[in-house]
């Protein structure tokens, strides 16, 4: 699956500001209803945070893939963020959260989330890949790494 088709520039974020996880799902929910992608930014964050009471989405070195399968979702999205370490954000490896892929996909969906998952999944495992997006300081980084 090629992730760079999902994730487009406008939906690439980069802010210091972001501290909790709340901030982190409210502003990539304002981002994706001001940008089309979904229809009801309140209804996202519903979703995400009942996702994310099952099992935290932060995976690990400091990087999360908060997904949410929702009704309020135009078409499958990526989100990206690169945020500072968020404090209640807190990885399988207990690294702070401050890179997240966020996924938004209509509940009609079969299992596209999953292979999004799994493809992401298989790019985080690399360290290189990892700290280039880490590094990265534009949208047109992020999207050359990803294409990579």
């Amino acid at each position: 699956m090629d992730i760079s088709s999902l994730l487009q520039p406008k939906n690439i974020l980069f802010d210091e500001t972001i501290h909790s996880k709340k901030d982190l799902f409210r502003t990539m929910a304002e981002l994706l209803e001001k940008n089309g992608c979904i229809k009801n930014k309140k209804k996202l964050i519903v979703d995400l945070e009942k996702r994310e009471k099952v099992v935290s989405t932060g995976i690990e070195d400091g990087f999360g893939i908060p997904h949410a399968k929702s009704k309020c979702v135009v078409k499958p999205t990526i989100a990206f963020a690169h945020t500072n370490e968020i404090s209640d954000y807190i990885a399988l490896d207990d690294t702070k959260v401050q890179c997240s892929f966020l996924l938004a996909i209509p509940s009609d969906s079969n299992d596209l989330h999953l292979d999004i998952l799994s493809s992401l999944s298989r790019k985080l495992m690399n360290e290189d890949f990892r700290n280039k997006l880490k590094q990265a300081k534009t949208q047109e980084e992020v999207m050359t790494i990803l294409s990579d």
